[in-house]
């Protein structure tokens, strides 16, 4: 081995030379027997067992990570579409939030964010914006400028944090470990959008919903290792800044990827609850999410145009927050994505709900029965099955073409 030389040589030259370069005293050490490898009366235990099992080798973390082992193995490679919203910059919780990101990367996820900024934008607007059909904005162009500093801010906090979490996670650094992972935040406007225009006689002005993504280009970061990052501005027909729902830009654009997971990080603390059973409900399908959109007359379009009924005027503003992301989840669902989940991103729920078996803190919502590990399209809901939007995909790929999805979405309001 040309070239190599062994660090040994100098130990090995002074134990020569009678210095000896051990801490301990070989003289002084002896070998005893493990207690659980010694088939000991208790009358011996005493004497003999001096390294115990229930003293330094009972981990309890040992036990969660060989029930995690099968979960780690299932989404190493998979892609999830995870959607923050402007509230949680400014919650305690955040970084921890972003050390999750960055622990899913580390175990092989493939990672897109989509980040949202309304409560940056109400604050600077003191939230005295007028709005239609209560969770549309009416974006002019005032309002559009103020949208895209804050996007702007939202943008560097997160790039900021999470690239602090994967140089922990041994994400960036390569200079010193050439061997080890090297992950980025990369950010840029990958979509492109269309203006509502005029809808019930409101004009929604510059706000619009996603049009196209640039999967390619997308697929290729995340192949490559680094993780998307996407704010609510989008680029009009005509170049112009247009202000996209980042709930609607999350299901797009996990539909557009035929993501294996949506994941709506909520802060509100809301959860469904059986009233009959007193019992929470944390894992239901399509038609039941569908079932409940319509009791409570809530409905997400084609054209990902939110419509609300007057139910949604007589609850709780934090209720109606979380039937709206059952509403995206569900459109996301319907559009090819596999499964969708909705948490409260506090003491690790994030890690705990993709890497648990039956034992997450969020809801979840998808085609298949929960207990399936691989999920199937049984719902009958969706013209395409999940294994047909995925085959679909992956020939675009192959092709180096677009996927031709989510479905053709209509220029006019339903």
């Amino acid at each position: 081995n040309a070239g190599f030389s062994c660090p040994l040589g100098a130990d090995e030259t002074r134990l020569g030379g009678g210095a000896p370069s051990l801490a301990l005293d070989p003289k002084a050490l002896e070998l005893v027997p493990r207690c659980d490898s010694l088939a000991l009366d208790d009358d011996d235990e005493d004497e003999l067992c001096l390294v115990t099992d229930t003293d330094f080798t009972r981990y309890p973390f040992v036990n969660m990570i060989r029930g995690s082992g099968p979960y780690i193995a299932l989404h190493r490679g998979e892609l999830a579409v995870l959607h923050i919203p402007g509230d949680l910059l400014a919650w305690n919780g955040f970084e921890d939030l972003m050390d999750d990101i960055a622990l899913c990367w580390l175990l092989g996820m493939k990672i897109v964010i989509v980040a949202g900024c309304r409560l940056q934008v109400d604050d600077r607007k003191n939230e005295g914006q007028k709005r239609a059909n209560a969770h549309i904005r009416v974006t002019d162009d005032d309002t559009l400028r103020v949208l895209e500093e804050e996007a702007g801010f939202v943008r560097f906090e997160i790039e900021r944090q999470l690239n602090r979490c994967l140089r922990l996670h041994g994400g960036s650094d390569v200079s010193s470990t050439p061997n080890a992972l090297n992950g980025n935040v990369m950010s840029g406007n990958f979509f492109s959008s269309k203006p509502f225009g005029v809808i019930d006689g409101v004009d929604y002005q510059n706000t619009g919903r996603p049009k196209h993504l640039n999967v390619k280009r997308v697929v290729d970061i995340v192949q490559n290792g680094d993780i998307v990052l996407l704010t609510p501005v989008g680029i009009g027909p005509t170049g112009e800044g247009m202000n996209v729902n980042s709930e609607s830009l999350a299901a797009f654009v996990a539909a557009s990827l035929c993501a294996n997971k949506v994941v709506y990080c909520s802060n509100d603390g809301m959860i469904l609850r059986d009233g009959n059973k007193q019992k929470r409900v944390q894992n239901f399908r399509v038609k039941d999410s569908l079932a409940l959109l319509r009791h409570f007359e809530l409905e997400v379009h084609e054209n990902y145009f939110l419509s609300l009924g007057k139910k949604t005027e007589e609850i709780d503003p934090k209720a109606v927050a979380m039937l709206l992301k059952i509403g995206w989840a569900t459109r996301a669902l319907r559009d090819g994505v596999e499964r969708a989940h909705i948490i409260s991103p506090t003491r690790g729920a994030l890690i705990e709900e993709l890497f648990t078996a039956k034992e997450g803190t969020g809801t979840c919502i998808s085609h298949d029965n929960y207990e399936s590990i691989h999920p199937d399209d049984d719902s009958g809901d969706k013209e395409m099955s999940n294994r047909d939007y995925r085959e679909e995909f992956v020939a675009a790929l192959t092709e180096s073409r677009e996927p031709e999805w989510p479905k053709s979405i209509p220029v006019d309001y339903p």
